[in-house]
């Protein structure tokens, strides 16, 4: 397997966060053994979900409305599509659905990927009559999602799966369960960890006076800020008398517009699967190729190639020319030499990372015999001892010519079948170390 890691010049940040996925990929093919399994699989998802959401294009931002049963979610929906389309009321139906709207159209292949039912979207269309603030709204998919605390295991599974698609999540939350433990603990803590952009609408301020209404707008806020989510706002909004909707809509609009919604989600997505990667790699590690000419020099000498050089120059002064036997090179030094250059290669790495480039690397046996057919086959210097009264000066510099030609010659057959066995397998798992630590200092 080859993989190219290219440095790229991006042309926008969707090409940017391609090319970064498309290293975790590379990276991940060569270094997955290297990976806790559970990290590992966060990993490929989230890999498989940026491919799929970079795929979509950016021209539509997901706004996932999510929240428990009573925050009034679907009258919110039905408030800011202008229409009654969502099921509204505290008791949910058994059988739980996504509901959609599309500004604009064209979304079906999103939708697909979201799995909402045909008979759950609505496409609003936009046309120059429409108000200013409506056509803002050009390319948002607004989603209703089932109730995250419903007693109905497969919505929960629903709202789990639809979660981390979305590019932009709207927390609903109201004046009684605002501080749910459920909602904090598994979702909103969550989305802070993973920086997933949000938005969070207090729902049901018409129920209190403004100033209770404030006051847990200011508790809401506080437990945010404990989730980490300190610079989310908090929306007070009534969805019955559409107080506050302006503004949320006003929010909705400007994500869209920007069209970097999807992006900053999917980005959000990489800086988490960095987080996660952070502990299957070492602080500050830099790992660096071994030197190849030594083991080149190394396990030509153990292959006898010194020894050739050295008899071609005794040749080369007149000596006796031995029949040459058959080039034979110990496994057993072949593994010594290949376990010093995979300790050398993997030096400050976690242990995980000596194994990957020991598998990387092949085995002794196999460098083993194709050196000594390398050796077979080589080139090797003629050796022509130098005839009549020019020998008694030419043999001494004859000799030595000819044993570094011989030494060349070996060490170039050696180092051939190093460099793709030994060399380029060992850079090419650096080079994915060091695109998985760049992704966990992104932030």
């Amino acid at each position: 397997m080859t993989v190219q890691f290219e440095h790229l010049a991006p042309r926008d940040e969707t090409t940017v966060l391609r090319a970064r996925v498309d290293r975790l990929r590379a990276s991940m093919e060569w270094a997955s053994d290297a990976i806790p399994p559970a990290v590992r699989a966060q990993v490929h998802e989230t890999i498989a979900r940026c491919d799929e959401r970079l795929g979509m294009g950016v021209d539509h931002t997901i706004v996932a409305l999510a929240g428990g049963t009573g925050s009034g979610k679907s009258t919110l929906f039905n408030a800011i599509v202008g229409s009654e389309f969502a099921v509204p009321g505290v008791a949910r139906p058994t059988t739980s659905h996504v509901s959609a709207a599309v500004w604009g159209g064209g979304a079906d292949a999103l939708l697909d990927w979201l799995e909402v039912d045909r008979d759950r979207r609505l496409e609003r269309d936009l046309d120059p009559l429409d108000e200013a603030d409506e056509a803002s709204l050009r390319g948002m998919v607004l989603l209703d999602l089932p109730d995250h605390d419903s007693v109905n295991a497969d919505n929960r599974a629903i709202v789990d799966r639809v979660v981390p698609m979305a590019d932009l999540l709207l927390w609903v939350v109201d004046p009684q369960k605002y501080a749910d433990h459920a909602l904090h603990e598994f979702y909103l803590r969550t989305a802070s960890e993973r920086d997933r952009p949000s938005l969070v609408v207090l729902n049901h301020v018409d129920r209190l006076s403004t100033e209770d209404a404030w006051e847990v707008a200011r508790d809401l806020q506080r437990l945010l800020a404990v989730d980490g989510m300190t610079q989310v706002p908090v929306m007070p909004v009534s969805a019955r008398t559409g107080h506050g909707l302006d503004i949320l809509r006003a929010e909705l609009a400007g994500a869209v517009t920007a069209r970097t919604v999807a992006a900053e989600a999917v980005r959000a997505d990489l800086v988490s699967a960095g987080r996660a990667l952070a502990g299957a790699l070492s602080k500050d590690a830099d790992p660096t190729l071994p030197d190849i000419d030594e083991l080149v020099t190394a396990l030509a000498r153990a292959a006898g190639v010194e020894a050739r050089a050295d008899a071609a120059a005794a040749w080369a002064r007149g000596a006796r020319q031995e029949a040459l036997e058959p080039w034979r090179v110990s496994v057993a030094t072949v593994e010594r030499e290949r376990l010093d250059w995979i300790d050398a290669a993997t030096d400050g790495l976690p242990g995980t990372w000596r194994k990957v480039v020991a598998e990387a690397v092949e085995p002794a046996p196999d460098l083993a015999r194709r050196i000594e057919e390398a050796l077979e086959d080589a080139a090797w210097p003629p050796v022509d001892p130098p005839q009549g009264w020019r020998a008694l000066f030419a043999k001494s510099a004859l000799a030595s010519g000819v044993r570094k030609r011989t030494l060349q010659a070996g060490r170039d057959a050696v180092r051939r079948e190093l460099e793709p066995a030994v060399l380029e397998p060992t850079e090419t798992i650096h080079q994915a170390y060091r695109a998985l630590d760049e992704l966990t200092e992104l932030d």
